[in-house]
């Protein structure tokens, strides 16, 4: 047990490190370098280097002290970044609900205009290839599909494509299965095997390192009132965490789309035996009943 504990402690304190220390300490420095040089001096490397040299010379100016104020620094340091880390990954959240769509009511007029223009594309592009599949034009049906697909796989309902992504698996399900996936999947979970749960819970994870990246983004992008480069950095790491939160969003959908098709059948035969073969009838029937009446 003590060996299981002390292994536990050092990967926790290695997640420490890596989520919110170095992070934060990279930000502490920029916001030092901030500090020191402003708006005005903002490529001035000769006068950040003097002001460096000024506070190693301070530091070190009392040897009996220096071994305390060199601890208390260290300290303070990791204080503050681990501080900063938790704010960022707070902000976290805020990216996640801003790349899903789930905007605040002040900005609804944008996320229904937003909406609208994206139904529009894919309503189009479907009846194009409704027509391309009427003529028999064989050769665009696969672009049409794929273009209308890139937009979104079914009809939008939110202002960004990652939110209709990762909504799009519970539309699908319920066309194809007549089954509530949030009724069902806390259910289908308890059922899922290590082998099963390991890719869901680790593009989770992918998703939401994303959308802490956006977090730290913000910090950047809001430290550009002090220090101008600082904004372009925020602006770069914005840019990386939309990519990396589109990309994982893609593989977390596929993959809950992908659970439901292989262990609907397990989860069915839980808790009903005749659901063999799965019909929307019965998706619907054991709908009811995880919804408890709600």
């Amino acid at each position: 047990m003590t060996g299981f504990l002390a292994e536990l402690g050092k990967k926790v304190a290695e997640r420490w490190v890596a989520l919110l220390v170095l992070p934060g300490l990279v930000f502490t420095a920029v916001a030092t370098t901030a500090v020191i040089l402003g708006q005005r001096n903002w490529a001035d490397a000769g006068l950040l280097w003097r002001k460096l040299l000024e506070f190693a010379a301070a530091a070190g100016g009392q040897q009996h002290a220096d071994l305390a104020r060199t601890a208390v620094l260290l300290v303070a340091l990791l204080v503050v970044s681990s501080g900063v880390g938790f704010v960022a990954r707070a902000l976290g959240k805020p990216v996640e609900y801003l790349l899903v769509g789930r905007w605040p009511s002040v900005a609804r007029p944008l996320a229904t205009a937003l909406t609208e223009r994206r139904r529009r594309a894919w309503n189009r592009l479907r009846q194009e290839y409704q027509h391309a599949e009427a003529d028999g034009d064989h050769a665009r049906l696969g672009e049409l599909a794929e273009t209308r697909n890139a937009v979104a796989l079914t009809e939008p309902r939110r202002p960004t494509w990652t939110g209709d992504r990762l909504h799009a698996p519970g539309t699908r399900v319920r066309k194809q299965y007549g089954l509530d996936l949030g009724a069902a999947w806390p259910r289908l979970w308890l059922l899922l095997p290590d082998s099963a749960r390991e890719p869901l819970t680790e593009s989770r994870q992918r998703f939401d390192e994303a959308t802490a990246l956006g977090g730290w983004a913000a910090l950047y992008a809001a430290l550009g009132v002090v220090w101008w480069p600082s904004t372009v950095i925020g602006l770069c790491a914005g840019l990386v965490a939309w990519r990396r939160a589109r990309a994982a969003a893609e593989v977390y959908a596929e993959l809950v789309e992908a659970t439901v098709d292989v262990y609907l059948d397990d989860l069915l035969e839980r808790f009903d035996d005749e659901t063999r073969p799965i019909r929307p009838g019965r998706g619907k029937t054991i709908s009811e009943r995880f919804r408890k009446a709600t």
